[in-house]
């Protein structure tokens, strides 16, 4: 019977690998039910989250809508008051540390000992964590620094900071990383770095959670995105499926009467909003109104140059939580 057992075993493995598959390679992170309170305050309140691993995930909300509380909790550093945190499997709340081996984290701004050069803060951080020296001389190529490592930090750009955070990051091979606002604080040449060599560290199948209120900048980088308010979980998804999927459409029409054309459309009950931008007309409607409007438009001897869907994840969000929660 012995020499039937292993086709017996590999013959169970693959009628269930797909469902293996799916479960190991798709959920890198998760949160179940997480809750965190500082005194009468709900941060975080019942969060469940799936991050698939490869993705670029945004996680979004307004400030002080619970996202750095999340993080902390993702990353030990605070207790959630209910629920857990999983990485590939393993309980962060039961197994501390050791679930985060494969985990880099950038928590908001990065600090650094500006008398020292990039190298030597690393070198620092490394001997801490029992980092191998030979990984800091790639690290910091592979964010941009590698000729600028042995300058002062006091001598770098914020941008420059920002990647040396990444750096850092980046020191322990991580399969996932965890970045908190990144971008913040940054001149449009450093979110753009910042954002160029998060794009290149995905293509290399690094998982990235980044938590941001900068809705436009997730919006170029992110494949999956969840939106929080309140502490509350609105929406998740990849993020061409919720724009597509919306219901509502925000578009941008060349009209050549683009005052008379706007009078025509803010008085339709199926026109949410009608505005003039940039003496283009910017329209959100229902979907299923398009052809109607462009229709109307034409009746009315008023010539339609172009309709370009322009819908934005703001759009999304103030849709879901209304304009009392302004992302800015």
């Amino acid at each position: 019977m012995l020499r039937y057992l292993p086709f017996s075993i590999s013959h169970i493995f693959f009628e269930l690998q797909p469902m293996l598959y799916y479960w190991l390679r798709i959920m890198i992170l998760e949160t179940k039910n997480l809750s965190k309170s500082f005194g009468q305050r709900k941060a975080v309140d019942g969060l469940n989250l799936e991050i698939p691993e490869g993705s670029v995930y945004g996680f979004l909300g307004p400030n002080g809508s619970g996202k750095s509380t999340t993080i902390r909790t993702m990353t030990a550093l605070i207790l959630p008051d209910e629920g857990e945190v999983f990485i590939q499997g393993n309980s962060v709340q039961k197994m501390g540390n050791k679930a985060l081996t494969h985990v880099g984290a950038l928590i908001e701004r990065a600090d650094f000992y500006k008398h020292l050069s990039g190298e030597t803060n690393l070198e620092m951080l490394a001997r801490i964590d029992g980092t191998d020296f030979s990984r800091i001389q790639y690290v910091l190529g592979r964010i941009g620094l590698g000729k600028r490592g042995h300058d002062k930090v006091k001598t770098y750009s914020q941008g420059m900071k920002q990647r040396l955070g990444i750096a850092q990051a980046l020191l322990s091979n991580p399969k996932l990383l965890i970045l908190d606002e990144p971008t913040n604080g940054l001149d449009p040449q450093g979110m753009k770095e910042v954002r160029d060599l998060i794009r290149d560290l995905s293509s290399e199948g690094i998982t990235i959670f980044i938590s941001s209120h900068l809705l436009d900048e997730v919006q170029k980088v992110c494949s999956h995105v969840a939106m929080i308010n309140l502490g509350k979980l609105i929406t998740t998804g990849e993020v061409n499926t919720l724009l597509t999927d919306s219901g509502f459409l925000i578009t941008e029409v060349s009209v050549d009467q683009t005052d008379i054309a706007h009078d025509l459309l803010k008085v339709q009950g199926w026109v949410h909003q009608c505005d003039i931008v940039d003496d283009k007309l910017r329209v959100s409607l229902g979907k299923d109104h398009i052809s109607e409007m462009v229709q109307m438009l034409v009746q009315n001897d008023i010539q339609v140059s172009a309709v370009i869907p322009r819908t934005s994840l703001e759009d999304l969000f103030l849709s879901k939580v209304g304009t009392e929660s302004v992302i800015v």
